[in-house]
C-alpha cells in the first residue's frame, strides 16, 4: 500500500530539480584494447569451431552502423523527433542513439547467456567467474540477455547518483530490441532474478562490474552522459522512444548479419587453448574499414532525393511529371492541392473527388513537395488490395522513373504484400548486386531496385518507397512482434492510402488508431476516396487531430455535405475546407431491374448486348457470382464470358487480373465486341477499367458509386446504342415486396441497413442519376445520415428500417470491441511515455508469433475481418499414378505431370512456385450448426495440418512453406478439377470456376 499512496508529485518536484546531463565530448577512437581481460572475454555469437565475436566488438559495430543508420539513412524528420528531448539538438540524438546500439547487448555478460556454449564458456571461467551448464539454470528464460542490459543500464546511471526513473525510461530501450514487449509481471520476475540469481551483485559482483566497465567505456566512445550525478536524462514521450527503439532494431539487425560483420578467429594461445590473453583487437582505423565494408555489402537504401521544380508553374509541373502530352491539362483539385501543399504545409489532406478524376497524380504530386518541404525519406502507398495494388505499383514505378530523370539516384522500393513474388514488374527489381532499371546513361549505380533483404519479414515497409496493401499501415496499431519497426518504415514517408473508405468497423478501429500514431509522429497523410460518409470523415479527422494533441471537431464544427470535389486539411493553421470546382461529369443512372434468377439476368443482359458491347455483373458473394457465371456462360459462351472473384490460386488472379487491364483497360488494343465479367466486388475499387453496362447487386450507397466508377470510365467513341447511355442497374428479386427483396448473401456481407437505405433512395427517386460531381457527396451523406432527421423509403419500410438500424449498431459495437482487444490504442495513447513499452505494447500471441502450422492460420488478432481467413496452399494429387504430387490446374498451362519433389527441402527448386498456389478458404462454409467461426477456423486449419498426406513432406523445413498449410486436393480423371473432403464439407478447384464448396 505504502507504494501505491507514494507522493508522485514530490517525486516529479525532485527530478525537475535535476538538470539535463552535460554531454561529454566522443572519443571514437578508444578501441577494445581498452578493455580488460574481463571485459572482453564475453562472447556474443558463438561461429563455428574456429569463430566467434565477442560481445565488445558486436556492440561497437552496433555502435558504428548505428551511426551509419543516422547519417544516410533516418530522414531529416525522424532525426529532428529524435532531438526533440535535447533541444532539437541532433548531435545529442545522435550520442544518444549510438550509445543505445553500443550498450544494447552488454546483458550477454551474464551467466544465463554465456552457459549456452561451453567451450566458449572457458575463456571467462579462465577469468575466475563460474558458468555452469545451461541445465543448471532452470529459471533462464525469466532473464533474457536484453533485460539484464536494460536493469544494467539503469543500475549505472543510479549508481554514480543520476536520476533512476528517467533512466528507466531509457533503459527500456535497450529491454525491447528484439521486438518482444514484456508484460509488467516478466519485467518483475526479471528484476528478481537479476538481484538474486547467478551473476548478481550477492552472487559474484565481477559480472556486473564486467558490465558497468562495458557501459563506461562505450559512453566514452559514443559522448554520452552516461556518468552525470545529480542530473536527469530527459523523460521520453513514446513517440519519441518510439523513434529510438526502431531504429536500434535495425542497427542490431544490421551489425548481426554475419555476410556485412564477418566473424573473427577464435582467441586462442599457443598451445591451442582458448585465451583472451594478448587476443589483438581492431584499431580504430580497422574498425572504421570493417564498418564502411559492411555498410556497402547491406547496400542500405538512402533517402529519396527530390528534385526542386519550382521554376515550373502547375500545368506544367503535372505534365512533366506524368508525361502528359501537351494537350492534357490538370484539374482544378489537382492544381488546388499543390497550391495548399505550397501555402499551408499540411499534416492530413482529406481529398475527395469522383473516380476516375485523377486522385492519384494529385496525390502523388502532393506528396512530391512534402516530401521535399519536410526533408522526408520517401512515400508510402497504401490500397485495399493486392490487385488494386498491384495495379497503383507500375503507376509509382512510371512516376518514379520521371523523378529519377531529374535526380539520378539509386532508389530504393518495396512491393508490400503477401503476393509480391507474383508481380512481375516487382520480381525485376529484386537486387542482384545491380540496378535493373537504368533511367538516364552514365552511371552504373543509379535507377529503382529493391531489396531482398528489405522484403524480409517485418521490413517491408522500410524501403524509401513502398507500395503495399492498408494492412501494413493498419498493423502498426495491432500488438505484435516489432510493431515499431512497421512504425520505422512510417516515420520518414508521406502516407497516401487511396480508397480510404473501403474498410469496415473492425479495420477501421484499426485505421483510427494507426492514424493517431501517424499524428504523433508528424507524419504528413493524404487520404483518398470517391465517397467518404461525413460521419467517417469527422473520425478520420478527429483521430489524427488526437496525434497532434488537439481537441476534437465537434459535428456542428462541419456542415454533412461541404462541397465535393473538396479537400480538408489539417495544419499549422488549424481546420480548413477547400470547395473546388469539379469537373464535367458524365451522367450515370442508377436503375432498380427486377429479375429473380441469374437465368433472367443472362436473358436480360443478351438483349442488352444484341448489337456488341462489354458489361460487367457485380454479385456479392462468390457463390452468386459463381451461380451467375453458369447462367451468362449458357447464353453467351466461355469465350465471351470471364469469371472473377478473391477465391482463385494467386498465380490466377493474378492472370485474371492482368487480362482485365489488357482487355478493359484505357486505351486497350484487345477490346472485345461483345462481352460480359461477373465479377464480385474486386472489381470496384482502383482498377483503371471501363464497362459498357453494368449490373450489380444492392450494396451501401457509397460503394454503389464506387462501382459506377468502372461504367463509362474512359471516354470512348465507340459505344453501341443504348450504351451510349450509362446505365448502373441495381439487381431486386421482387419490386412489390415491402422490403424489395435482393440476394440472399448480400446481407452476409453488408449492413442490411445500409443496404436497405441505398434501395429506399431509389424506391423514393425511381431511379438516381449522378449528374455531376457534387452528387456523390450528397447521396453519400444522405445515405449515411441519422434515420430519424434523414428517412429514407416508404413509410411501409420504416419498421425494418429500424429492426436493421438496431441490429447494424449491435455489429459495429461487436467488431469494435474485438478489434480493440489487440489495438495498441487507449484515450490517453498520446500521453503515454516510455514505460508503456513494458506495460501496453505485449501482444507477440496476437499474430501467433512463435508458432506455426494450423496457430497461425487460427490467429485471434488481425486487422481485417473477412470471410476467407484459412490461407492455404493448394497440391494435386494425381490418383491414376499412384497419388503422385503436382501442379494444381491453372490457366494458360499445359496439364503438368512432372512430379513434385516433395521429399526435396527446396523440392527442387519449386518452392517459390508452390508459393504463388495459395488461397484463403472461407471458414463460415466449413461450419456447422452451433459452431463458433474461431471452432471451424481452429477445427479446418488442424484437420489440413495433420493430413498424413503432406505430413512428412522435406519441403515443409524450407523457410518460404514453414507454418503453411498445404492442402493436397485429388485431380478428377480428366485433369480439369480437383477435390477433397476437408471437416465434412467437399471443395472443388477449377481453372474455370475457382473454388467451390459444397456441404
Amino acid at each position: 500500500m505504502a507504494r501505491k499512496n507514494r507522493d508522485l508529485s514530490k517525486e516529479a518536484s525532485l527530478i525537475t530539480e535535476f538538470p539535463v546531463p552535460a554531454f561529454p565530448v566522443a572519443q571514437p577512437d578508444l578501441d577494445a584494447s581498452e578493455l580488460s581481460d574481463l571485459a572482453r572475454c564475453f562472447w556474443a555469437k558463438s561461429g563455428d569451431s574456429n569463430t566467434w565475436l565477442s560481445v565488445v566488438q558486436h556492440l561497437m559495430d552496433t555502435a558504428d552502423i548505428a551511426a551509419k543508420l543516422f547519417d544516410c539513412y533516418l530522414s531529416e524528420h525522424h532525426r529532428n523527433l529524435m532531438a526533440s528531448v535535447w533541444e532539437g539538438d541532433q548531435a545529442k540524438a545522435r550520442a544518444s542513439f549510438v550509445f543505445l546500439a553500443g550498450a544494447h547487448d552488454c546483458g550477454k555478460a551474464s551467466p544465463q547467456f554465456s552457459c549456452q556454449r561451453q567451450d566458449l564458456a572457458q575463456l571467462i571461467r579462465h577469468q575466475g567467474l563460474t558458468v555452469l551448464r545451461k541445465q543448471d539454470y532452470p529459471d533462464r528464460k525469466y532473464l533474457r540477455h536484453e533485460l539484464v542490459s536494460q536493469f544494467a543500464f539503469q543500475e549505472e546511471v543510479m549508481s554514480s547518483g543520476g536520476e533512476g526513473s528517467r533512466a528507466r525510461h531509457w533503459a527500456i530501450l535497450l529491454g525491447v530490441h528484439h521486438g518482444r514487449y514484456p508484460d509488467a509481471q516478466a519485467i518483475k520476475l526479471a528484476r528478481e532474478q537479476y538481484a538474486t540469481q547467478e551473476g548478481s551483485r550477492e552472487d559474484d559482483p565481477r559480472w556486473g562490474q564486467a558490465r558497468s566497465e562495458i557501459l563506461r567505456w562505450m559512453a566514452k566512445r559514443c559522448g554520452f552522459p552516461l556518468i552525470a550525478p545529480k542530473t536527469a536524462l530527459p523523460e521520453l514521450p513514446i513517440a519519441v522512444a518510439s523513434a529510438y527503439a526502431s531504429a536500434l532494431v535495425i542497427a542490431d539487425w544490421l551489425a548481426s548479419n554475419e555476410e556485412y560483420f564477418l566473424l573473427r578467429p577464435r582467441p586462442v594461445d599457443a598451445e591451442g587453448h582458448l585465451s583472451i590473453d594478448g587476443y589483438p583487437e581492431f584499431t580504430a582505423e580497422e574498425q572504421r574499414r570493417r564498418v564502411q565494408e559492411a555498410w556497402e555489402r547491406a547496400d542500405f537504401p538512402a533517402p529519396m532525393r527530390v528534385p526542386d521544380l519550382s521554376e515550373l508553374d502547375v500545368e506544367e509541373l503535372y505534365r512533366h511529371r506524368f508525361g502528359w502530352p501537351a494537350s492534357y491539362r490538370a484539374t482544378k483539385a489537382q492544381r488546388t492541392a499543390l497550391e495548399i501543399v505550397s501555402a499551408e504545409d499540411p499534416d492530413l489532406m482529406i481529398v475527395e473527388a469522383a473516380p476516375g478524376s485523377g486522385k492519384t497524380e494529385l496525390a502523388l504530386a502532393s506528396a512530391e513537395a512534402l516530401m521535399r518541404a519536410r526533408g522526408l525519406q520517401g512515400i508510402f502507398v497504401a490500397l485495399p488490395t493486392q490487385a488494386t495494388t498491384n495495379a497503383m505499383f507500375s503507376r509509382v514505378k512510371s512516376w518514379l522513373t520521371n523523378i529519377l530523370g531529374d535526380q539520378p539516384q539509386k532508389l530504393g522500393i518495396q512491393l508490400a504484400h503477401g503476393k509480391r513474388s507474383l508481380n512481375e514488374s516487382f520480381m525485376e527489381l529484386i537486387d542482384k548486386g545491380r540496378s535493373p532499371l537504368e533511367v538516364y546513361d552514365g552511371d552504373d549505380d543509379n535507377g529503382l531496385y529493391a531489396s531482398t533483404w528489405m522484403g524480409q519479414r517485418w521490413r517491408s515497409t522500410l524501403s524509401p518507397v513502398v507500395v503495399g496493401t492498408i494492412d501494413q499501415i493498419l498493423l502498426a496499431a495491432l500488438k505484435s512482434r516489432h510493431v515499431l519497426v512497421r512504425h520505422l518504415g512510417l516515420m520518414g514517408k508521406v502516407v497516401v492510402i487511396d480508397e480510404v473508405h473501403a474498410s469496415d468497423e473492425f479495420m477501421s478501429t484499426y485505421l483510427d488508431a494507426a492514424l493517431t500514431w501517424l499524428g504523433m509522429y508528424g507524419i504528413p497523410v493524404v487520404l483518398l476516396s470517391a465517397t467518404l460518409p461525413p460521419q467517417r470523415r469527422m473520425v478520420l479527422l478527429n483521430a489524427y487531430r488526437r496525434g497532434k494533441g488537439l481537441s476534437a471537431l465537434s459535428e456542428q464544427s462541419i456542415e454533412d455535405v461541404v462541397g465535393y470535389p473538396v479537400i480538408s486539411t489539417l495544419s499549422a493553421r488549424g481546420f480548413q475546407i477547400h470547395q473546388v470546382v469539379g469537373e464535367p461529369e458524365v451522367e450515370k443512372r442508377i436503375i432498380p431491374l427486377q429479375v429473380d434468377s441469374p437465368e433472367k439476368i443472362a436473358g436480360f443482359l443478351d438483349r442488352e448486348l444484341a448489337d456488341g458491347g462489354c458489361a460487367v455483373i457485380i454479385r456479392n458473394t462468390v457463390r452468386e457470382a459463381q451461380e451467375t457465371y453458369d447462367a451468362v456462360k449458357a447464353v453467351f459462351g466461355r469465350e465471351q464470358t470471364t469469371l472473377l472473384h478473391a477465391r482463385f490460386l494467386a498465380v490466377e488472379r493474378e492472370e485474371r487480373d492482368r487480362r482485365m487491364l489488357e482487355l478493359f483497360g484505357k486505351n486497350s488494343a484487345h477490346r472485345p465486341q461483345r462481352h460480359v465479367v461477373v465479377s464480385t466486388q474486386v472489381v470496384e475499387q482502383s482498377l483503371d477499367v471501363d464497362f459498357d453496362l453494368m449490373l450489380t447487386d444492392p450494396a451501401p450507397m457509397d460503394l454503389v458509386l464506387q462501382r459506377i466508377g468502372r461504367l463509362h470510365r474512359h471516354n470512348r467513341q465507340d459505344r453501341q446504342g443504348n450504351l451510349n447511355d450509362a446505365r448502373c442497374f441495381v439487381l431486386v428479386n421482387d419490386l412489390s415486396a415491402v422490403p424489395w427483396g435482393y440476394s440472399h448473401g448480400t446481407d452476409s456481407v453488408y449492413s442490411r441497413y445500409l443496404t436497405l437505405r441505398t434501395l429506399g433512395a431509389l424506391c423514393d427517386e425511381g431511379e438516381i442519376v449522378v449528374r455531376e460531381p457534387i452528387d456523390y457527396a450528397r447521396l453519400t451523406s444522405a445515405a449515411y445520415a441519422n434515420p430519424e432527421s434523414t428517412p429514407l423509403g416508404p413509410k411501409e419500410w420504416q419498421e425494418d428500417f429500424a429492426d436493421a438500424w438496431k441490429v447494424d449498431q449491435q455489429n459495429r459495437a461487436q467488431a469494435k470491441e474485438k478489434a480493440r482487444a489487440w489495438c495498441l490504442e487507449e484515450e490517453n495513447l498520446p500521453s503515454w511515455k516510455a514505460p508503456k513499452l513494458e506495460e501496453k505494447f505485449q501482444g507477440n500471441a496476437a499474430t501467433g508469433e512463435g508458432t506455426s502450422g494450423p496457430a497461425v492460420a487460427a490467429t485471434r488478432a488481425a486487422v481485417r475481418d473477412g470471410e476467407d481467413q484459412i490461407p492455404v496452399l493448394v497440391v494435386a494429387m494425381d490418383p491414376e499414378q499412384g497419388n503422385i504430387p503436382l501442379a494444381p490446374p491453372i490457366s494458360g498451362r499445359r496439364e503438368d505431370d512432372q512430379r513434385l519433389a516433395v521429399e526435396e527441402y527446396n523440392a527442387h527448386g519449386r518452392v517459390r512456385e508452390m508459393c504463388t498456389w495459395s488461397i484463403s478458404l472461407p471458414p463460415w462454409a466449413f461450419r456447422t450448426r452451433g459452431e463458433e467461426l474461431e471452432q471451424t477456423i481452429d477445427a479446418v486449419a488442424q484437420e489440413i495440418w495433420d493430413d498424413p498426406i503432406t505430413k512428412d513432406w522435406v519441403c515443409r523445413q524450407h523457410p518460404l512453406l514453414s507454418g503453411e498449410l498445404i492442402l493436397a486436393m485429388y485431380r478428377s480423371f480428366d485433369g480439369r478439377r480437383i477435390t477433397r473432403e476437408i471437416h465434412g464439407h467437399t471443395i472443388t478447384y477449377s481453372i474455370e470456376k475457382g473454388m467451390e464448396v459444397q456441404g
